[in-house]
């Protein structure tokens, strides 16, 4: 049996930062303390969170009394590794919770930001064109998120039919939509932005698209309205999106 490669454990000191000490103690105070103030005295923790809060306190005061960082720094650590009653296993416990939950929210953030540039691409583009289609737009605009790069893209009715480039992922899409439109399967502007995206990405083969990764929003001009407005994909693009697992905004 071949022996596991020994990986050395986090230290006090590896946990602590040699900079900025005074902000980091009132920081792991005040983390605690929103902690220690739910809990009972049936919590085995408790008598050791409440050291160490005391002692971060300290920390603080010293450095605020003119210790030196490095002094201040040395001394918390050597009272951790020598004095702690489980208040610092506590503390790096809920410090790795409380930041695996920001690092959760701030994805989620980002993602929603992402999707929501679908729609903001949509609704820029049509707004170069306030008296709806012509030479060089459709009758519909699509915006395009890709949640996996970031990126964004537009397209636009009837674009793809003249694209210089028609990417062969998007051509195999289209084989056998049923055309339940009135207009061709590959006039719609989804396909005119999802051939953008494919040629970008330089994608071979639709496996490597995944699914709820790319989000679509439409803008359709209303000529008896005349505005632009947003409408769902049309019974044309509903069949291929389904099989990529695009989504709609």
């Amino acid at each position: 049996m071949t022996d596991q490669p020994h990986v050395a454990l986090p230290t006090v000191g590896d946990r602590v930062p040699t900079t900025g000490i005074k902000e980091w103690a009132f920081g792991a105070r005040t983390l605690l303390d929103g902690f220690f103030r739910k809990m009972t005295i049936l919590n085995m923790e408790k008598d050791g969170v409440e050291l160490l809060m005391k002692r971060l306190s300290r920390l603080e005061l010293a450095i605020i009394e003119g210790t030196s960082e490095a002094s201040a720094r040395a001394a918390f650590i050597d009272w951790v590794e020598e004095n702690d009653g489980g208040g610092w296993t506590y503390y790096l416990t809920k410090k790795a919770e409380v930041d695996r939950q920001e690092a959760e929210a701030q994805a989620k953030r980002r993602h929603e930001m992402i999707i929501a540039s679908a729609r903001e691409e949509a609704v820029g583009l049509r707004k170069k064109y306030p008296g709806g289609k012509g030479a060089t737009v459709g009758t519909v605009i699509v915006g395009l998120a890709d949640t996996t790069t970031g990126k964004t893209y537009t397209g636009t009715s009837g674009a793809y039919v003249h694209a210089d480039k028609r990417h062969s992922v998007m051509e195999a899409l289209l084989v056998g939509v049923p055309q339940v439109e009135d207009w061709p399967v590959n006039a719609c502007a989804e396909v005119d932005a999802m051939n953008k995206l494919l040629i970008a990405r330089e994608i071979t083969k639709k496996s490597e698209i995944q699914v709820e990764t790319l989000y679509f929003h439409a803008e359709t001009w209303n000529g008896k309205a005349g505005k632009w407005q947003a409408r769902s994909a049309c019974k044309n693009c509903d069949v291929w999106l389904k099989k990529i697992g695009a989504c709609r905004i």
